[in-house]
């Protein structure tokens, strides 16, 4: 669990090779709090002892997306759970997709013992999903020892926008929500404050999602508004 007030952890999402290397020892605190490493964008030769020498000096959450949830590159479930043993040492934070969680059973354990923060995620690319769907995935999740549960959907209206904010309002627990499309920027910032806890966004321009903002931009933005509670 991380702590829920306000303004969330921001996340540095990284999927380019060139750019992680880049960050080695670097610093970002001044504009995130975490680095997401997208192990699903990287060269799929390097090991994770290659790729981490070139951390940055910050927490790393690590994810290696599947292809219908997002991923870069197609890996196929058992290269992808593989790939994320191997970096569970370096890792603050693992991302696990929802619909992986049960089959996922004992790489969550082992995470656990190394007080390794379980993120299960599920995204929609096309629509944003009904409120007790949502409330039923997150119920869902935490019976799968997730810790915080994340989702990410796209927004047609504000009617959308409006249903991540009573799913946070039932939450019961950590709860990350953001919208992606043209309202993703908007959303992400409202979720935040409502008590989503993770805010993602990118650096020098590289989104790895519709609907992101650089880092630095929600960093003063967060700085400037406030939590909401009802």
């Amino acid at each position: 669990m991380i702590n829920q007030a306000y303004p969330p952890k921001i996340i540095a999402s990284v999927s380019d090779w060139e750019q992680w290397k880049s960050l080695q020892g670097k610093t970002l605190s001044d504009v995130c709090d975490w680095v997401e490493l997208r192990v699903d964008g990287l060269p799929q030769e390097l090991s994770a002892a290659e790729v981490m020498a070139y951390k940055p000096d910050m927490p790393i959450l690590v994810t290696v997306r599947c292809p219908d949830e997002g991923g870069i590159t197609p890996i196929d479930d058992s290269t992808r759970f593989r790939l994320m043993e191997n970096y569970l040492p370096y890792a603050t934070a693992l991302d696990i997709e929802i619909k992986h969680l049960e089959k996922t059973q004992e790489l969550i354990q082992k995470a656990k013992a190394r007080g390794v923060i379980i993120i299960a995620s599920g995204h929609d690319f096309l629509q944003t999903p009904g409120e007790d769907y949502l409330h039923e995935q997150e119920k869902y999740a935490r019976q799968l020892r997730a810790d915080i549960v994340k989702f990410a959907y796209t927004l047609h209206s504000f009617t959308d926008i409006a249903t991540g904010i009573s799913l946070l309002h039932r939450r019961k627990g950590d709860v990350a929500v953001m919208g992606m499309g043209e309202l993703g920027p908007i959303s992400r910032l409202a979720y935040a404050q409502h008590g989503s806890c993770l805010i993602y966004g990118h650096l020098d321009g590289r989104a790895t999602a519709p609907g992101q903002w650089p880092v630095a931009l929600y960093r003063q933005a967060l700085g400037n508004l406030s939590p909401i509670n009802r």
